[in-house]
């Protein structure tokens, strides 16, 4: 399969993992006890996180890379890292805040890893 595919993939994972994670964190300060708006951040999240790591797994073969290198494994920690934080959006509200700041200083390194590591690293 054609590694744009997978590219395109990846990018509507990373989408709809933000957009889920958003509005979990804005029904967490708003409206707790918003059941559907948890529901469609909850699913729409998890879509996006299986998105991302199909479509990543399909790139790293698909381009030749390692799945040893660096970049690679910083960049499947911050996957792991965001599968767990549904847990403290949904039972935390209190820190609603501090995992917005966290959601985009994850998404910020993983770009980083991309974008400045692995293309200083070819």
């Amino acid at each position: 399969m054609d590694p744009n595919f997978y590219q395109v993939l990846h990018i509507i994972g990373i989408s709809m993992v933000f957009l889920g994670y958003g509005a979990l964190l804005a029904r967490s300060m708003a409206a707790p006890d918003n059941v559907s708006v948890r529901k469609l951040g909850s699913i729409t999240s998890g879509i996006g996180l299986t998105l991302i790591l199909v479509a990543g797994f399909g790139l790293i073969s698909k381009l030749g890379h390692s799945f040893t290198d660096t970049w690679i494994l910083v960049k499947f920690v911050i996957w792991l890292i965001l599968g767990g934080l549904i847990v403290l959006i949904n039972r935390k509200p209190q820190l609603a805040m501090f995992l917005w700041c966290l959601l985009i200083a994850l998404g910020a390194t993983a770009a980083i890893m991309v974008y400045v590591v692995r293309f200083s690293a070819a």
